[in-house]
């Protein structure tokens, strides 16, 4: 008895701190969102000299990012109808199959019964014959009768399978259509405010003619990002990590990179205004393809950055962060856990590129290392 109440206790105890662990880990989420909004704030502040055209860009292409986010939920519906219809294409036809060997079973047991005739039962009882043969027989008859009913009953319930299988698809059908033309509708949206975004963007180009407010700009860009990292940095130490099964280090050459296409190995060259050096590559991949993350982590930063545009940054412990740039939607939220090769956004141009493609950096305490030395598999 002493022992059963001391196992109860232990699991009272086990079962109360799970419970704490699990308030702790949703408090810890609250303030690492807490912390980095107040950083976002902070980044608004210090980017308020942002011109009028900047600003109506940032906003363009945060719409852009919505209604692509939007897009990205259609277009994983429309898999999942597409996947589904051919499930219950595909169960359909084993119904089918089914049915015609049910019904050429049953057809064999009919003329059976006809070649027999219901006479020779009568015949069996009128006969003065041996009653164990009778018995015998009679139980035969019975025994041929009972699987008969039953090849009936099956055909029957194939018969109503197929039915409500030819209904799942119909339903399912209209449904798959709805979601297409949503999703034409969603791509013609996309498109005009990606031509708006295009007009502004080509007018901040023409303003920004010298060279020296191009540099300017970048060295700006440079220490807003380095800044941002820090912050993160230090609101993510605050934090506990969960267990991590392999860590980060031991990936270095093992890794894929985190989008399909071409990559422009940048990194240490110099930018084309001089006295600023990429920090990370640029993938050329098409628009709104997925953007993988490239290890499992936590997103510690997930909002538009000037320079950068809509940029997603990942915290993959000890120290080592992962950052996507240039996205036209982000698909995860500040805290969210991500596994390896995890869709966590989509490419795009956004923060004044000309064409799409993912910037794609590598940082160990907030030193930029070379992505190449780490990704080395191609996406198929």
């Amino acid at each position: 008895m002493l022992l059963m109440l001391t196992m109860n206790n232990n699991s009272m105890a086990a079962a109360n701190s799970n419970s704490t662990k699990g308030q702790l880990k949703q408090q810890e989420l609250q303030q690492l969102r807490k912390d980095i909004s107040a950083l976002k704030n902070k980044l608004k502040e210090q980017q308020s000299e942002k011109s009028q055209l900047e600003k109506e860009i940032q906003q363009a292409e945060q719409s852009i990012a919505d209604n692509a986010r939007q897009l990205f939920s259609t277009q994983e519906q429309i898999n999942n109808l597409d996947k589904r219809l051919s499930e219950l294409n595909q169960q359909l036809s084993q119904h089918n199959q089914k049915l015609i060997l049910q019904q050429q079973l049953l057809s064999g047991q009919l003329q059976a019964s006809y070649a027999i005739g219901r006479q020779e039962y009568i015949k069996l009882l009128l006969n003065q014959q041996n009653p164990a043969t009778i018995s015998r027989i009679m139980t035969y008859y019975d025994y041929f009768n009972e699987a008969r009913s039953q090849q009936i009953e099956q055909v029957n319930r194939l018969l109503y399978r197929i039915v409500e299988d030819q209904q799942k698809i119909a339903l399912t059908s209209l449904t798959l259509q709805d979601k297409h033309f949503q999703l034409k509708r969603e791509k013609q949206v996309l498109q005009e405010k990606q031509s708006t975004r295009n007009v502004l963007v080509a007018q901040l180009n023409k303003d920004i003619i010298s060279q020296d407010k191009k540099l300017a700009n970048l060295l700006k860009d440079k220490k807003n990002l380095s800044l941002l990292i820090k912050k993160l940095k230090k609101a993510l130490d605050d934090i506990p990590s969960l267990p991590i099964e392999k860590s980060f280090s031991k990936q270095r050459g093992k890794l894929y990179w985190p989008a399909k296409g071409k990559v422009k190995k940048l990194f240490n060259h110099w930018r084309s205004v001089g006295k600023v050096k990429w920090q990370g590559n640029i993938i050329n991949a098409q628009e709104g393809a997925p953007v993988h993350s490239i290890s499992h982590g936590r997103i510690a930063y997930s909002d538009w950055l000037r320079g950068y545009g809509l940029i997603m940054i990942i915290d993959h412990g000890d120290g080592y962060m992962s950052l996507y740039g240039h996205n036209q939607t982000l698909l995860k939220k500040v805290g969210d856990w991500v596994e390896n090769n995890e869709i966590i956004a989509t490419v795009g141009s956004s923060g004044g590129l000309k064409r799409a493609g993912l910037y794609f950096e590598i940082r160990y305490n907030g030193k930029p290392s070379n992505p190449s030395r780490w990704c080395k598999k191609q996406r198929r």
